[in-house]
């Protein structure tokens, strides 16, 4: 059998998790394999051993990306080592020049005479990706790329925040494509989808990228256009107007041609929530549609 340190030692080492062991002052008294091998890979210098190493002074000489986590992270090793903490964790990116990585770091008090405790960071890139991955799916409109109605809702309440906060102006324009079920019945909806496709892409390119165009269903698009005023929102909504019009549609020897009504309003701290913006946006395109339709109009928000 074994003696005690060995088993211990051969358990860490046969762990994929970066492991090591701090006495009560923080200095690393054990690590694994894992842990030394991913060291001398990525450290600019590495040491044989970080054993005897301070490791709050490791959080603290930490550069690059993810560095800016070290200092929380450091903190958190400090509450398992002096107040008892149980357990510490975080996620954490830690990057390099080649790939995308993140870490879930954990911390626990090792129960031994004297103190001290246990740190582990496992790599959870994978389990990370595929957050990302589902994230942007639940946040884009699978026929245009756009973003949808989800993103945008939540995108333009972070901004009506930013306006009540600081003031800053922003607008928002709905545009309703003309006729667009004519498209549909006379062309059939393959067609239809190949036309929002391309509106899609043409409207995109006439916003900045700080602006934000999504797809609000249906042949219904919606934009927030931060640090806009009504009057530069209403130059943004004619170009679109104008582009949704110069845009022509290959459909076999022939193609599709439509307008556009568009709706504008401002964001305004009175606001009670973007759905406010959105009705007055809304309304201004009823009466674009009332006026004739490939036009612009624009409802002003109430005074405050």
């Amino acid at each position: 059998m074994l003696q005690s340190k060995e088993f211990a030692a051969a358990v860490i080492d046969a762990l994929s998790a970066h492991i090591c062991v701090l006495d009560k002052n923080g200095a690393i008294i054990a690590i694994n394999r894992a842990w030394q091998d991913f060291r001398t890979e990525n450290s600019p210098n590495p040491r044989r051993s970080d054993v005897g190493v301070d490791y709050l002074k490791i959080c603290q000489d930490a550069s690059g990306p993810g560095s800016e986590e070290a200092g929380e992270f450091a903190l958190g090793v400090q509450s398992v080592l002096l107040s008892g903490r149980e357990l510490f964790q975080m996620e954490y990116p830690c990057h390099s020049p080649t790939h995308f990585r993140w870490f879930l770091g954990r911390v626990t008090p090792l129960h031994v005479e004297g103190g001290g405790a246990v740190v582990s960071h496992d790599n959870i890139t994978e389990r990370k990706v595929l957050e990302i991955e589902l994230a942007r799916f639940a946040a884009t409109d699978t026929l245009t790329g756009l973003p949808n109605r989800r993103y945008f809702l939540e995108f333009a309440t972070k901004e009506l925040a930013r306006t009540k906060r600081f003031g800053t102006p922003a607008a928002v324009i709905i545009m309703d494509l003309d006729h667009f079920k004519a498209v549909n019945d006379t062309f059939g909806h393959v067609a239809g989808d190949n036309v929002l496709r391309r509106v899609s892409e043409a409207c995109s390119t006439i916003l900045r990228q700080g602006d934000v165009l999504a797809r609000f269903g249906g042949e219904e698009f919606v934009a927030l256009i931060p640090g806009s005023s009504l009057a530069d929102a209403l130059i943004v909504a004619e170009r679109l107007r104008g582009c949704v019009l110069e845009t022509l549609v290959p459909n076999g020897d022939d193609s599709i041609s439509l307008t556009a009504s568009i709706g504008v309003t401002e964001i305004i701290a009175g606001d009670k929530d973007i759905e406010a913006a959105l009705r007055r946006a809304d309304t201004a395109l009823y009466a674009a549609k009332h006026a004739g339709r490939d036009c612009v109009k624009s409802a002003a928000p109430p005074s405050t």
